[in-house]
């Protein structure tokens, strides 16, 4: 929906709808307490012991309770006029979108529990109609709104909320025999002895994704953030694709606890993670230009110039989630806290030091080096909590592709690596390191694949 938003807002109401949406994920995660991971380690267990029902239902209520709760106190003290900062665009001036962005936040919680819980039953044909409807209607609500009827940032916000209560009826209905809603201490005690650990971290993994957004918006204006916000939408592929891997990965991993195949998996797994990546952020890079043309007017062409620090970033980012597996199996899940609190550290020291000096460049090299240093931190750590042991080769090939498509995007910039040149250089890196992080047995399954089905069907 960027073409979309981008040519029906102006660049500074799109930077504002940016920090208003980000503001309300925020909340979100404020009253989440990690139950989404906690909801993953232990709902086998219960539902295995028959009370699979009242532990969703008591995920589901806890999350109603608290987000009604910080709903009502932000909206009390917008109505007070007690938030108003230069960090966010004005609660006075935007009152029903800030309305509407606050109420989707009870709808959208509720929504990921029931989204989560198809998948932990393995409910394919529901988990696709839930996530799809909110996907689909979200999407054709909004741009009817904002091209038809003309009603700006309210247009999004609007469609967001009619997208995720479509989709929250459609999975409540699912799950009517699956969930009973009440609020049991015992499941409530236990999902909070594993996530209060991982609720630092997890705050501050967030905050430390978007605080380049705040410090954008302003020291330099909604405009420059609304060109950091396409940038890293862009990126967000690589983080959206990460996610899907992490949603179809981590049951299958929790599955694998105690198994003698689990360390196979994890370790092929995670090669593939890699692989995979390494061809994506190449590939994005390789084919930015024309997706800017359909994304954006031109005044946000200088995105090119950005986009290769976001898609390290980014990668790195889908990496500690993997990384951090070692600590979900050991339950030593402080360290995956004690990581994010140094990473939000490095990463908002290097915000407010660059910002003034090097704009959204230095938001790029912060999210490069927080992340770089938080994965490092997990690897260690995990390896000493629950050793698994992960082909060393693979990571000495990330790091290398990342560390070239950053001296090519440097290159691209200082205009010294451009045209042709600069694509077949991007194509052929990360096509070639892709290949080489696979393990031999994997690469001749690729070929066998390519031989037996793609060839064999075209030619007949």
């Amino acid at each position: 929906m960027v073409p979309v938003y981008t040519r029906a807002l102006s660049q500074k109401e799109y930077g504002e709808l940016d920090i208003i949406l980000i503001c309300s994920s925020v909340l979100c995660i404020l009253v989440d307490l990690q139950f989404v991971a906690g909801f993953s380690r232990l709902y086998y267990e219960h539902r295995a012991a028959g009370k699979g029902g009242r532990f969703a239902g008591t995920a589901i209520v806890s999350r109603l309770i608290g987000s009604i709760a910080i709903a009502s106190a932000f909206l009390a003290l917008g109505f007070l006029g007690h938030i108003e900062f230069n960090f966010l665009p004005s609660f006075k001036g935007h009152t029903t979108v800030w309305i509407l962005a606050v109420i989707t936040i009870p709808l959208s919680l509720t929504y990921e529990i029931l989204l989560l819980q198809t998948q932990m039953l393995r409910w394919k044909k529901w988990f696709a109609l839930g996530a799809l409807s909110n996907c689909f209607l979200t999407c054709v609500f909004s741009a009817f709104f904002v091209t038809v009827l003309k009603w700006g940032i309210v247009s999004i916000v609007m469609g967001v909320l009619l997208g995720v209560l479509v989709g929250l009826l459609v999975l409540g209905w699912g799950l009517r025999k699956e969930v009973v809603l009440c609020v049991d201490a015992r499941p409530f005690k236990e999902l909070i002895r594993y996530t209060w650990p991982l609720i630092p971290g997890w705050w501050l993994a967030f905050g430390s994704a978007y605080l380049s957004r705040f410090v954008i918006f302003s020291q330099l204006g909604s405009d420059q953030n609304a060109i950091l916000a396409v940038c890293m939408k862009i990126a967000g592929v690589i983080g959206m694709l990460a996610a899907c891997f992490q949603m179809a990965w981590q049951p299958l991993a929790m599955a694998h606890i105690g198994h003698a195949s689990g360390e196979v998996f994890y370790v092929r797994s995670m090669r593939l993670f890699i692989a995979g990546g390494i061809l994506v952020i190449f590939g994005l890079t390789m084919f930015l230009g024309p997706i800017l043309t359909v994304l954006t007017p031109t005044s946000y062409g200088v995105i090119k110039y950005y986009f290769p620090l976001f898609a390290v970033g980014t990668l790195l980012s889908g990496c500690a989630d993997n990384l951090q597996l070692g600590h979900q199996i050991a339950k030593t899940t402080y360290w995956i806290s004690i990581s994010a609190i140094i990473s939000f550290v490095i990463n908002l020291v290097i915000l407010i030091v660059c910002t003034k000096s090097y704009g959204i460049f230095a938001a790029g090299f912060a999210w490069i080096v927080s992340f770089a240093v938080k994965d490092i931190i997990l690897y260690f750590t995990a390896q000493k909590s629950y050793y698994i042991a992960y082909d060393k080769k693979s990571f000495v090939l990330l790091g290398l592709g990342c560390g070239l498509l950053l001296l090519l995007g440097f290159g691209n910039y200082s205009q010294h690596i451009t045209g042709w040149i600069f694509t077949g250089c991007i194509a052929s890196i990360g096509v070639v390191l892709s290949w080489f992080v696979m393990a031999p047995f994997e690469r001749k399954a690729i070929l066998e694949f390519v031989g037996n089905r793609v060839l064999g069907r075209i030619c007949g």
